[in-house]
């Protein structure tokens, strides 16, 4: 019984040791992969580039996904492909191939005008007509829209905070907060630098020309 006794009453020490050291060399790996996925904007390595693609694609999976609700009208003429996607019997091809439609030729004026696009027929466009509205008065944010600011003032788009931004029509929490940021990191010299921002393209840099203007910074 001698070589048992023994094995029992060894010093656990080293073995403490062991774990503690491999513990330790555990959370120093998990810190650094945090603090590089922490940084996407960096830029460095395929890693950082593939954390932006995924949430990329998450958010436009979010707002395909986003059920139309009531009283809620989309511009054709104005929506991206995303937001012509929630249309029912609009499809990602269909919605592509509408944006492709308005550009090359004159804008929608009226339902029966999205039957010039490839994959549209009369059962769709009776479908979709409810959901739709045309021209620059209509804000096709929903019941998510917010009225834009009235009187003769313009916003300055260099100095509006992220609610004052919101009221301005097509632009929600995500876009409005992303347009903070890019000003920061390079203010605005003209309208047309909102290009600069994802998720506004030139149609919407124009649906907004006559509500705002450049200023300074604050």
């Amino acid at each position: 019984m001698a070589p048992s006794s023994a094995m029992s009453h060894a010093d656990p020490t080293p073995l403490r040791r062991a774990a503690y050291l491999l513990l330790v060399v555990s959370i120093a790996r998990w810190g650094w992969a945090a603090s590089r996925m922490s940084r996407p904007d960096s830029g460095e390595g395929p890693e950082a580039a593939h954390l932006v693609a995924t949430v990329e694609r998450v958010d436009r999976q979010e707002r395909a996904g986003r059920p139309l609700e009531d009283g809620e009208r989309i511009d054709p003429n104005t929506a991206d492909a995303v937001e012509l996607d929630r249309l029912p019997g609009i499809g990602p091809s269909t919605a592509a191939a509408i944006v492709s439609s308005r550009a090359e030729g004159p804008p929608f004026s009226r339902a029966e005008e999205l039957g010039r696009v490839s994959g549209i027929g009369p059962a769709t466009v009776e479908r979709i007509r409810p959901w739709l509205a045309f021209g620059p008065e209509h804000d096709p944010g929903g019941a998510h829209a917010r009225r834009s600011p009235e009187g003769p003032g313009r916003m300055d788009l260099n100095r509006a905070d992220a609610n004052e931004l919101e009221t301005l029509p097509r632009i929600g929490p995500a876009i409005a907060a992303r347009i903070v940021k890019e000003r920061v990191e390079r203010p605005f010299s003209s309208v047309d630098d909102l290009v600069r921002v994802r998720g506004i393209g030139a149609a919407t840099v124009e649906r907004l020309r006559p509500l705002v203007h450049v200023g300074g910074m604050r």
